[in-house]
């Protein structure tokens, strides 16, 4: 662990969220106030406080680290548990949160240098996975094979009920972790592992399901690359009839929309999992974000989004 992180950052960092409530945590409570009328009479949601707290990761995180890691993916097969072992391998530069010391992880962050792991089952893994839906790509070719040591595979997952309000705070510490490990690694090697100028991102968007038109639709997206455009650019639009207009996109993770809006360039394919199957029926479809951002994209970002009161 580098004693700098704790005097500079406090890890420990604690969320009262007096909105988090019971139904989120799978624990909901119905209490009965005799003093009302009956038309009144109805059941309610008991609000509890719950602290969160920001912990280097440690082995004993590993099955907590796997389930938030497992749809990272989606469904295919792959060497998650090689995965979770080089996070985890990582304390000193890396994230999890949790509600105590000895409870499992509910969230976790961090940054892997793509050259210095690249031999490593789980990154090819990750790079065929990348190369089946996003084929003939030049640009994730040359991340993967042309320079990845100063390239981080910046991984962030945690459950959706997890306040928003914990994100520019884990971004924070990720980013002034990074800038320490480029001076108080042991060895030149680590130091500069962590000298990244480009960050790679696999997250996940929604869309509303295409709206049907008579006259005009949207051309049905297998594959979209985005780069620096709107949404509404994010589909290709045909003037025929017969097609769909494709609907609004909507970011899971609040920091995922400023990250594609700074990317230098990103792709979108569909989600082939089973939680992907579901949100349709919600009237939502999933897609997996590609995302690659340059260290004056992420500079911007840390202004634009880390900004803690």
């Amino acid at each position: 662990m580098l004693s700098r992180k704790w005097q500079n950052s406090d890890k420990s960092y604690q969320q009262g969220q007096e909105a988090f409530d019971r139904e989120a945590m799978g624990k909901r409570t119905s209490s009965h106030h005799p003093q009302d009328s009956d038309e009144d009479e109805d059941s309610s949601v008991e609000l509890v406080n719950v602290d969160f707290e920001f912990f280097d990761p440690k082995e004993d995180d590993f099955h907590g680290v796997k389930a938030l890691l497992r749809s990272f993916l989606d469904d295919i097969s792959w060497d998650i548990g090689g995965f979770v072992d080089i996070i985890l391998g990582q304390p000193t530069v890396g994230t999890v949160i949790k509600t105590g010391e000895d409870e499992s992880p509910l969230g976790v962050i961090t940054v892997l240098n793509l050259g210095r792991y690249k031999g490593k089952s789980c990154l090819l893994n990750i790079y065929d996975f990348l190369k089946k839906n996003v084929p003939n790509c030049m640009e994730i070719e040359a991340v993967f094979n042309d320079y990845p040591d100063t390239v981080g595979l910046l991984v962030s997952e945690r459950l959706v009920n997890i306040p928003e309000e914990l994100a520019p705070p884990l971004y924070k510490g990720l980013l002034d972790e990074v800038s320490w490990a480029t001076e108080d690694e042991p060895t030149e090697a680590l130091r500069d592992s962590f000298k990244f100028k480009q960050y790679l991102i696999i997250s996940r968007i929604f869309q509303q399901l295409p709206k049907k038109k008579k006259k005009k639709k949207m051309k049905k997206m297998k594959l979209t690359k985005v780069s620096k455009q709107k949404e509404s650019e994010a589909t290709e639009c045909a003037e025929t009839n017969g097609e769909e207009v494709a609907g609004e996109l909507i970011y899971l993770k609040p920091e995922d929309e400023l990250l594609h809006e700074l990317s230098q360039w990103s792709y979108m394919f569909p989600a082939n999992s089973q939680a992907a199957a579901t949100s349709e029926v919600q009237g939502l479809k999933q897609f997996r974000l590609i995302m690659l951002v340059d260290a004056k994209g992420m500079g911007l970002f840390r202004s634009r989004f880390c900004q803690i009161e």
